[in-house]
């Protein structure tokens, strides 16, 4: 299927039926991930190596806990954090073991093949941008508003890793714009009178939420310098859930250099 095919299927489906869409395919990569793991051949390398890119961690959870459930399924009201249960959610993938060739099947640095669905967005002068046009570098994306409490309880820590690691990860940091009557001029508000002065970008098409499903916030994924999904967040982050995911991008570039 041609890219513009995909397109054109990804704008007939709903929030809904593209939160689903992308749930499934990152549970059934986990899948994968977990039955290749339980191989002979999966084994031996683990016990060979240790270096590879952490896909979830206890901190960072899988985007999904369950086969296809999408986050707008879990979502609770936008004002409420969302727990995420169960305190063993780490899975690795390792790189290949020595002599062996790795083909971007099952474990290894090409392992996630969860494409990160586009989409446009404004920048703080007003430009078009699309999230493809930061493939090549590793992206943290979180969708927030100024009127949801989680979103703005973790800027701070948003802020400070922007300050910290955003020479290496690109922070796509989208307001949605529109949401429950956010508007770009409360959400530059918020922001210049608090200080921060990460890149943030404006969903005033609705271009973000429809592609991702996005139903309450915040939220935040990972996508690796291909430009697929590797991991996600649902709720308010705190510094160490952020360094977490952050050193899940970083490990994947290094890895996959």
């Amino acid at each position: 299927m041609s890219d513009h095919e995909n397109e054109n299927e990804n704008k007939a489906m709903t929030p809904e039926e593209r939160g689903v869409q992308i749930g499934a395919a990152l549970d059934a990569a986990a899948q994968r991930e977990a039955a290749e793991a339980a191989t002979p051949a999966g084994q031996a390398r683990d016990r060979k190596t240790h270096r590879g890119v952490i896909i979830a961690a206890v901190a960072f959870a899988v985007l999904l806990v369950g086969a296809g459930i999408a986050y707008n399924v879990l979502a609770p009201k936008a004002d409420q954090a969302v727990e995420i249960g169960g305190t063993d959610v780490v899975h690795s993938t390792e790189g290949p073991a020595e002599g062996a060739a790795d083909t971007g099947e099952g474990n290894g640095a090409n392992g996630a093949t969860t494409p990160a669905p586009d989409f446009s967005m404004t920048d703080a002068e007003g430009a078009t941008v699309r999230l493809s046009d930061f493939k090549g570098r590793p992206v943290l994306l979180n969708f927030w508003a100024s009127w949801c409490g989680p979103c703005k309880s973790e800027m701070p820590a948003i802020q400070e890793a922007w300050k910290q690691s955003g020479d290496e990860v690109a922070f796509v940091i989208v307001n949605m714009t529109g949401m429950d009557g956010e508007s770009e001029e409360a959400a530059r508000a918020f922001l210049t009178d608090n200080g921060y002065d990460f890149p943030c970008y404006f969903d005033k098409a609705n271009s973000a939420a429809a592609a991702f499903g996005v139903s309450s916030i915040p939220q935040t994924y990972l996508i690796n310098a291909e430009g697929n999904i590797i991991g996600g967040y649902m709720g308010a982050m705190d510094d160490a859930v952020l360094a977490e995911g952050l050193r899940m991008l970083t490990d994947a570039t290094a890895t996959a250099q």
